[in-house]
């Protein structure tokens, strides 16, 4: 069986201990206060058998989730984007020579996303089929 050789990203989550708990308490680990996460992302070309023990692997080259072990239901674009807001300067520049069409697209989904919605005018309101406005105009004449 031959290895995909693709582009991939994989992230492996390690749980551990925040300074202040005492481990050799029983039951440390039920309050999820106690508990931080270390997260590794590495790019690779191709997979290895070690790989495969990662929480989250991403073909980046096909855009498919590999393995997402959080079971999240999220699509590839969501799992990707998380990457891109916290990786930036590494996905960019992977992202730029491996899909730039695609990098694009979703940098503009992104900047689209952080405008400030419009305030709606009181005539671009609509009630019912009625414009705001005139209901609000009918109701000052009574």
């Amino acid at each position: 069986m031959s290895k995909p050789k693709g582009i991939f990203l994989v992230a492996i989550y390690a749980m551990k201990p925040k300074g202040h708990v005492n481990t050799s308490r029983k039951g440390w680990m039920d309050n999820p206060d106690n508990i931080r996460y270390d997260e590794q992302v590495a790019i690779t070309r191709g997979l290895r058998t070690k790989d495969m023990h990662a929480q989250v692997v991403l073909d980046l080259s096909s855009k498919v989730i590999v393995k997402n072990s959080f079971d999240t239901g999220k699509s590839f674009d969501e799992i990707f984007r998380y990457f891109l807001e916290n990786y930036t300067e590494y996905m960019a520049q992977t992202m730029s020579q491996l899909d730039p069409v695609y990098l694009a697209d979703l940098a503009k989904l992104m900047e689209a996303e952080m405008q400030p919605m419009p305030e709606p005018t009181p005539e671009a309101v609509v009630v019912d089929g009625v414009q705001d406005a005139v209901i609000n105009a009918e109701t000052q004449a009574q």
